[in-house]
């Protein structure tokens, strides 16, 4: 019988923990569920006194080299007090474990479960987000190692979503015209202005939503530091803005946000060009999701849904209404 090659598959988690445990020190109690599917496949395991999450990536998304430029990144973080996530050690000392799928090598690293018990002000914690974010960032100016991660530039912001929503635009040509006139100038807006400060470039988190930071009380802990790349600082904060907008169009104006925005300036003072360029990103980040869920469309895992006109009424539609507010924000006349 001829072998069919595969796009996707999904490790069954029995077979998965066994497999685990021959590269990690877990008890034999230990149990292991699929907790959920994304960017990554999530697995929960759990043990009598503990819970971890392992996380495989997609066949040909990151390789190993990369991924292990996240976890040096993660304890750079760590050695220096920020409150984030913490890996888990291979019993070879290693922290990416490889796994040999059907359709070829995944990556996978194990995480210790956080617990998410907000309690207190809401201002307060995400001030202390703000702060969090800020901390990571500054931080990230001494981490010198940063060269295997692709860079959140034009390509990925721009170019890349471009060429993927194309087709799924066709019939849609007032959106199709949106993005010609808007993707680029809105970039170009903000590489102009942001290129001539100093210090205003280097790693960002890259995905700052509520999904992947949870409070100990009033204090954050940042997790999942999978789409991090080299970048303009003010983009994690567009990401995040991005992201609230979802829950509230009018956020940018509530307390909440300015509570974001006074604790980041507290550790580092945003200048006025990166006050402006935080709407821009905005806007941006919805064009780099929506080419991740191109990208998750096309290994169709499970994900019929993107890419439907009901989901780009949602996404595409939120592009657009964050692009309107960076045109009025930031002052660009391009819409």
């Amino acid at each position: 019988m001829s072998s069919i090659k595969v796009n996707y598959s999904q490790f069954l988690p029995e077979a998965l923990l066994a497999e685990l445990k021959n590269h990690y020190d877990l008890p034999t109690d230990s149990s292991c569920i699929f907790f959920k599917s994304g960017l990554n496949d999530i697995y929960k395991i759990t043990t009598q006194d503990n819970s971890y999450f392992l996380r495989v990536s997609l066949f040909n998304v990151y390789n190993t080299v990369q991924i292990d430029e996240e976890i040096r990144f993660i304890h750079h973080l760590r050695a220096r007090g920020l409150s984030v996530v913490e890996p888990i050690q291979c019993k070879d000392k290693s922290y990416v474990l490889e796994l040999d799928a059907p359709e070829g090598m995944r990556q996978a690293v194990l995480f210790r479960g956080i617990t998410q018990s907000p309690m207190g002000d809401a201002n307060i914690r995400m001030k202390n987000l703000g702060n969090l974010l800020a901390r990571i960032h500054t931080s990230s100016l001494s981490f010198q190692d940063h060269s295997a991660r692709p860079s959140i530039d034009e390509i990925m912001l721009v170019e890349e979503p471009t060429r993927l929503l194309n087709p799924f635009l066709k019939h849609r040509t007032d959106d199709l015209d949106f993005l010609s006139k808007t993707a680029l100038p809105l970039w170009l807006s903000v590489d102009s202005t942001l290129s001539n400060h100093k210090g205003t470039v280097g790693f960002c988190h890259g995905d700052v939503q509520p999904n992947n930071y949870f409070f100990n009380g009033e204090h954050p802990v940042m997790f999942d530091f999978d789409c991090m790349g080299q970048g303009y600082f003010a983009y994690d904060l567009g990401v995040l803005l991005a992201n609230l907008t979802f829950m509230d169009n009018e956020i940018y104006q509530k307390d909440i946000w300015h509570s974001v925005i006074k604790g980041y300036s507290d550790i580092r003072l945003l200048n006025d060009d990166e006050e402006k360029a935080i709407y821009i990103f905005a806007a941006l980040h919805m064009l780099r999701v929506l080419s991740y869920h191109a990208k998750c469309r096309e290994q169709n895992q499970g994900a019929f849904y993107y890419m439907t006109d009901y989901h780009l009424d949602m996404f595409f539609g939120a592009y657009k209404r964050l692009a309107m507010l960076a045109n009025d924000k930031a002052s660009l006349n391009i819409i």
